[in-house]
């Protein structure tokens, strides 16, 4: 038994073959968006867009440094303690006084530093 296309006949008295093909066009593209709609509720939100700290070094607190990239609370703490002997950070290269900051962790940091 040969089993026939699903024809609704209710749709040929009242269009043309031509309007008939364009309202199954238009009900397949709304299915289509209203699954993709459904798709896009299911994700997880995006994450925040990155945002780049600017930090002033030398006024910076001990949290404020551990906040940089490459920098735990024990450098950041060590940070402080040796602009308080020894006074201001002029430039990044500075920083290599304090024990721990390595030529790697400068280059982490480097964009997201001020020394003014």
């Amino acid at each position: 038994m040969e089993r026939k296309p699903f024809r609704p006949r209710f749709l040929e008295g009242i269009f043309t073959p031509q309007e008939r093909l364009a309202l199954w066009f238009l009900v397949g593209v709304s299915l289509l968006g209203l699954a993709l709609l459904a798709w896009q509720r299911g994700r997880p939100p995006a994450p925040p867009p990155f945002v780049r700290l600017s930090v002033r070094v030398n006024f910076a607190d001990a949290a404020e440094l551990a906040a940089l990239p490459g920098i735990g609370p024990k450098l950041a703490q060590r940070i402080v303690e040796d602009r308080r002997r020894h006074g201001r950070y002029l430039t990044l290269a500075d920083l290599k006084r304090v024990k721990g900051v390595t030529a790697k962790t400068l280059g982490r940091i480097q964009g997201s530093v001020r020394f003014d």
